[in-house]
């Protein structure tokens, strides 16, 4: 499910007349007839985001050839808790601040109660181009006479804009860092 970042925003009655305002100089500057006003302008938009989906879990097996049920060591679950923006440098770039949760839950195969979760976030333009990519790992240590485990991590981005763009112009996709028969498997499952 898409998340998107949001930011507060404060709506003006006085709109209507920017327009008028507008009309009066040869320059039109919406910054300045915000501060007559005294309220600020409006915050430009902050990137959407979203778990890349079929990479939102991942199951994790024992090494041999078993892939039943019984061969699972772990699996995760990978969801957005929170994400919020901050233009930056004049409105020349925009830090974005996502915060994502992974639940873990050992199998029966487990061995060792920590295990390590490889998960990416990318930032894409609005026509799916992946632009940036970093691949992250998040340990996750199960305590004794538990199954479950969960951990938060925090994820910055900078993301550097030109002049006719805005953070509504990118797209910042996280997900587990599947190999080929963990995609496989996933494609599955959601097929069915």
């Amino acid at each position: 499910m898409p998340v998107t970042f949001f930011r507060k925003a404060r709506r003006l009655a006085v709109l209507a007349i920017i327009p008028l305002l507008a009309s009066c100089s040869s320059t039109f500057d919406t910054g300045s007839i915000f501060s007559i006003f005294g309220s600020p302008r409006p915050p430009l938009p902050c990137p959407s985001a979203e778990i890349l989906p079929g990479a939102d879990t991942i199951t994790i097996f024992r090494e041999g050839p078993g892939r039943d049920l019984v061969d699972v060591t772990y699996e995760g679950v990978l969801t957005a808790v929170s994400g919020e923006c901050q233009y930056v440098d004049d409105d020349a770039a925009v830090d974005v601040s996502l915060i994502l949760r992974i639940d873990a839950t050992m199998g029966p195969a487990a061995q060792a109660r920590k295990q390590d979760f490889p998960f990416f976030v990318a930032i894409s333009d609005k026509k799916g181009k992946i632009l940036a990519k970093k691949v992250f790992s998040s340990p996750i240590e199960i305590p004794e006479e538990r199954r479950r485990g969960a951990v938060q991590e925090e994820i910055e981005q900078h993301i550097p804009l030109s002049a006719i763009q805005t953070g509504a112009d990118f797209v910042v996709i996280a997900g587990f860092q599947l190999t080929k028969e963990q995609l496989d498997l996933s494609v599955k499952a959601s097929n069915k």
